[in-house]
């Protein structure tokens, strides 16, 4: 269900509130479903277990979560737990009354994905957890109850309210968790200086320790900060860098494979050959041919 949207206009922001109460229980268990909408949360007694997407997350008085939409979660309350929430949607969609909350044991949503809400995670810069750490607590505390205080009434007044609350409410998580510009401009360079760098020592020893010195991080932090945007390790981006130009020369020169070996970085053209198949699954003959 993960995808990347490209931009906040094509979907208008216009929060819609479908339940928001105190729910009270001791010490239950509510298996496997995913939401068409997000359900926002706070611990005000007791002790609660998230799994979400297979990942556990214990929330003790005091702590907030957030689950989007379409995520596979179960939850169990240890003790009396007291846990005000919120069911609602944050963007506009004409089919919003078609909508539900999803019941325990709903997982297979493939009948009702017009109805999917879209997932802030989804949106470029904006990645936020689900047990939160929010800025501002107490207010964000204060915010969902007078949210569930004025969802119990049925006047235009309070629905109205509530929905102001709810677009509150999403002010504060973007707030929160939106990555700023500055920090995206700085990805960007990384990205780009470390790409031309590695592209430009494909023929060359080049060890960690140099990337990161070019960089002018320290080793640690290099390795943390390139992992998040390459999603691979430093020296397997290299690698893959290197096969990539290894079968640009097999397809279109007749180098001899020891030659291509070398000018891509390669011991020998052994070690060419057997990294090219694991990777590609066939040799570099066979891939020429």
């Amino acid at each position: 269900m993960e995808q990347r949207l490209n931009s906040w206009s094509d979907y208008p922001v216009l929060p819609f509130v479908r339940l928001c109460y105190r729910f009270e229980q001791s010490a239950f268990f509510q298996g496997e479903r995913r939401l068409l909408d997000y359900l926002f949360l706070f611990l005000e007694e007791g002790r609660y277990l998230l799994t979400v997407e297979g990942t556990e997350y214990e929330l003790l008085p005091g702590d907030f979560a957030l689950i989007q939409p379409g995520q596979l979660f179960t939850t169990k309350g240890i003790g009396r737990c007291l846990v005000p929430n919120a069911h609602l949607d944050f963007f506009y969609s004409p089919l919003r009354e078609q909508s539900f909350v999803t019941t325990p044991g709903q997982t297979n949503l493939a009948s009702y994905m017009e109805l999917l809400q879209p997932r802030l995670n989804d949106f470029p810069s904006l990645q936020l957890p689900v047990k939160l750490a929010p800025r501002q607590p107490q207010q964000l505390k204060e915010l969902l109850y007078r949210m569930i205080g004025h969802f119990k009434h049925n006047d235009i007044q309070s629905m109205l309210l509530t929905q102001k609350l709810a677009t509150e409410l999403l002010v504060l998580l973007i707030t929160d968790y939106e990555e700023s510009s500055s920090a995206r401009f700085e990805d960007q360079q990384f990205a780009a200086k470390m790409k031309s760098f590695l592209v430009s020592h494909i023929s060359s020893t080049v060890s960690v320790v140099d990337m990161a010195r070019h960089a002018g991080y320290s080793e640690s932090h290099f390795n943390v900060v390139f992992h998040r945007l390459f999603s691979v390790t430093p020296h397997q981006y290299l690698l893959g860098l290197r096969l990539d130009k290894a079968s640009e020369l097999l397809a279109g020169t007749d180098h001899k494979l020891d030659l291509i070996a070398e000018y891509c970085g390669f011991a020998n053209a052994s070690h060419f050959s057997k990294a090219f198949k694991k990777k590609l699954g066939c040799s570099p003959r066979a891939y020429r041919k």
